[in-house]
């Protein structure tokens, strides 16, 4: 499957919204629209040269396969592209060993880009088999993209650095990794930690079944991460059983409790669990057990609700098995809430750079996976689908109106 064909797209989407962000302040000063228009052209050429390029870093980081907080190889390969190109390098940031960034050039605006870099366990599969077939069977493995979206960014910031060092364009570029995404495990922390708390605007990518942004409320849950412990007594399970005090039988309890709590929550929620912990072998009563949920809602207080009824039916379980409770908070995330000017100005460049030309091994491959899920043959979209106008809004009081700071004391809105 011509795989770059696709990434170059995707790649030109999102360099050319960069690119007319951080060309903003120079444009109203020097730049005329056309030569403005000029430079995306280019810009677009440059990155049709890098296909082999962006393959290559697509399958290297398909080939490190690391779940979160494991990313070693994978990040110490695109940091080392990125130094090699010029970038400044900081690791370790927000105490998360694989967690980095990568800065380059100065002044503003000053533009992030990210994307998630963590695969999913038990997702190992070879490329381009339509069917399951892993690598290696039980190993983790790129099941969610998580390996094209930092290539194809990393491709695009090249681009566009040559242009705005030739150009004398001023602006700063700082390219960001989601590490341990599927935990919810470090963005919360980069932003507590004020590695955002200077950026104009922050440009994410992410794969998908069509070439498209939004703005408005996104439709997307946020999400608490919690893994709830219970500490008891061991004891023999045969021999004195009386004695004990099982956490198992709280995790038990606790799981129960929520199950019979589902009915009387609203059909947004969704909730999942699993039992990381539930003892050592069944003739010891286990003194220890926990239980990890995630509690996702499409608000804040609904989140926040969902978490707090889980801390009370966690103490009442604690309550009934006589064991101690206590809990901790993995990772939480809240619903996206997208820019207005960034998603317009993204999407007609989408419509510029339109959708690739699939070849039919690209549609065989595609409708042979469609098959094999389930799902509807149709093969890949030959049209892009529309930008997304607020399709999931909030009640009036939960509106926030997001902002795009230019300068200090001017947004756009």
């Amino acid at each position: 499957m011509t795989i770059s064909k696709g990434l170059s797209a995707f790649a030109k989407a999102c360099l050319i919204a960069a690119a007319a962000l951080v060309s903003y302040k120079a444009s109203a000063q020097t730049i005329s629209p056309a030569k403005l228009d000029a430079l995306k052209t280019e810009l677009m050429k440059e990155i049709d040269k890098q296909q082999k390029f962006t393959q290559e870093m697509v399958d290297m980081v398909f080939s490190f396969g690391e779940l979160g907080f494991q990313e070693v190889e994978t990040s110490k390969y695109l940091t080392g592209i990125l130094q090699k190109n010029g970038f400044k390098i900081e690791q370790g940031i927000a105490g998360i060993p694989t967690a980095w960034t990568a800065k380059w050039g100065s002044g503003k605006p000053f533009i992030a880009i990210g994307s998630d870099i963590d695969c999913i366990p038990k997702a190992s599969q070879k490329p381009g088999v339509a069917y399951h077939d892993p690598i290696i069977e039980g190993a983790p493995g790129h099941g969610e993209g998580h390996n094209a979206g930092q290539p194809l960014n990393i491709t695009a910031i090249l681009a566009l650095k040559k242009i705005m060092e030739r150009e004398k364009i001023p602006g700063t570029i700082m390219l960001w990794p989601g590490v341990a995404e599927e935990q919810l495990g470090s963005k919360a922390y980069y932003v507590r930690e004020g590695y955002f708390k200077d950026v104009d605007a922050c440009i994410f990518t992410h794969v998908g079944n069509n070439m498209s942004t939004s703005y408005g409320d996104g439709g997307g849950n946020g999400m608490v991460s919690v893994k709830f412990n219970f500490e008891g007594e061991a004891a023999h399970a045969a021999g004195a059983p009386w004695k004990g005090r099982s956490g198992l039988d709280a995790v038990e309890l606790m799981n129960l409790g929520w199950n019979y709590h589902r009915e009387h929550m609203e059909t947004t929620q969704r909730s999942h669990y699993v039992i990381p912990d539930g003892g050592d072998q069944p003739n010891v009563v286990p003194s220890k057990a926990s239980v990890w949920y995630y509690f996702r809602e499409r608000s804040y207080p609904k989140i926040m609700k969902m978490y707090k009824d889980g801390i009370k039916i966690a103490e009442a379980a604690a309550k009934m098995t006589d064991t101690k409770m206590t809990y901790e908070v993995l990772g939480s995330a809240w619903p996206g809430h997208f820019n207005q000017p960034i998603a317009e100005a993204m999407y007609e460049n989408i419509k510029a750079v339109g959708l690739p030309e699939w070849s039919d091994d690209d549609q065989t491959l595609a409708k042979a996976l469609q098959k094999e899920l389930g799902s509807p043959v149709e093969g890949l979209p030959g049209t892009l689908s529309g930008l997304a106008n607020q399709r999931y809004r909030s009640p009036p009081a939960a509106v926030v109106r997001m902002i795009l700071p230019i300068s200090p004391g001017t947004y756009l809105q």
